[in-house]
């Protein structure tokens, strides 16, 4: 044979050698186990924990906003949609955020979009509510803010005005309280007093006078004064003269009108009218809701960003308002 053949064959010969040896050392033992390209990497992830846990893993600490998001209409929406996977959360004391800028993230899905489906809820960002957080006026766990609407059935000739007694030496005989310090309740949105009730009955909502107040009142007796109380002139006398600027309190009011309108009396039934209040109460009530000390996810965003000059204007600005007729009222219900 040919020296060049032979030379030819030992080098297809040692190319052949070194490439076994060469497959041989570089290929991992567990090359073939779980499938090609594979190797230990099937068994590493397989011990890792799953960094989605769902809602429900969420219960244990957190059931009452779970049974809030769940009968509301943002239940398709995970807790860790919003705030991140829950993987190390919370055996390693790791903290889930909270978004800070809503906007960024609810316009995601909630922004005006050719082609977004008619169903979900869409809004024009620029024209919607200026630079406002959407958690301003919108609970992210339930933020359809009709569903926060308690319905009414009280009788007012049965138990409302019998009842009302017991609260005339706070409220008033016709629920225009004599102290500046506490809210009058003629006219006031009945749905808004059933939920404010509820809540104080409850414990959700705590004060002093009212909480052991409320938790003496049956259901019914609640759904009876709060009818009683929506049917009554809200026209007052004036209380003490407001410490607040008005006019400046105008110019604030604008970021609250979504909610509570132009002048204070709300379209929605769920919210309480504050036009024509005593600008003492407004002021307390404010700075309650910046403090912590009367909860609500809306008003606590609100009220937040105020400065105790600011609380002063926007309570001299609603107290000087028309409350409106007792009918406006009952039509917003």
């Amino acid at each position: 044979m040919p020296k060049h053949i032979v030379r030819l064959l030992m080098l297809i010969g040692g190319a052949l050698a070194l490439g076994l040896a060469a497959k041989w050392y570089f290929t991992d033992p567990s090359f073939y186990r779980y499938g090609f390209y594979r190797a230990d990497s099937v068994a590493e992830i397989a011990a890792q924990g799953p960094a989605f846990k769902t809602a429900r893993y969420c219960e244990s600490c957190h059931a009452e906003r779970l049974a809030q998001w769940s009968a509301a209409n943002h239940k398709t929406v995970t807790c860790e949609t919003c705030h991140g996977a829950a993987q190390d959360h919370p055996q390693k004391k790791a903290k889930l955020p909270i978004p800070a800028d809503a906007v960024k993230l609810c316009t995601l899905c909630h922004e005006a979009i050719a082609g977004r489906p008619r169903a979900q809820p869409q809004v024009v960002v620029a024209q919607h509510a200026g630079a406002q957080q959407c958690v301003a006026c919108h609970n992210p766990h339930a933020p359809k803010l009709a569903g926060v609407v308690a319905k009414v059935s009280g009788d007012v000739a049965a138990g409302g005005k019998k009842h009302a007694a017991s609260c005339a030496s706070c409220h008033g005989a016709n629920a225009i309280s004599p102290n500046d310090t506490w809210p009058n309740l003629a006219g006031q949105n009945a749905a808004y007093l059933v939920r404010i009730l509820a809540a104080y009955k409850s414990g959700a909502q705590t004060d002093v006078m009212m909480s052991p107040m409320a938790k003496t009142l049956s259901d019914a007796e609640i759904q009876d004064l709060a009818a009683y109380y929506a049917g009554l002139s809200c026209k007052a006398p004036p209380g003490a003269p407001a410490a607040g600027d008005a006019a400046a309190g105008k110019l604030l009011a604008k970021n609250c009108a979504g909610c509570h309108g132009e002048t204070g009396v709300t379209r929605n039934a769920a919210w309480p009218h504050i036009a024509g209040q005593k600008s003492v109460y407004l002021a307390n009530t404010l700075k309650a809701f910046r403090a912590g000390l009367r909860k609500d996810p809306m008003m606590a965003g609100v009220a937040r960003g105020l400065s105790d000059a600011d609380i002063a204007n926007l309570a001299a600005f609603y107290a000087a308002q028309s409350c409106g007729p007792a009918t406006e009222t009952r039509k917003t219900q």
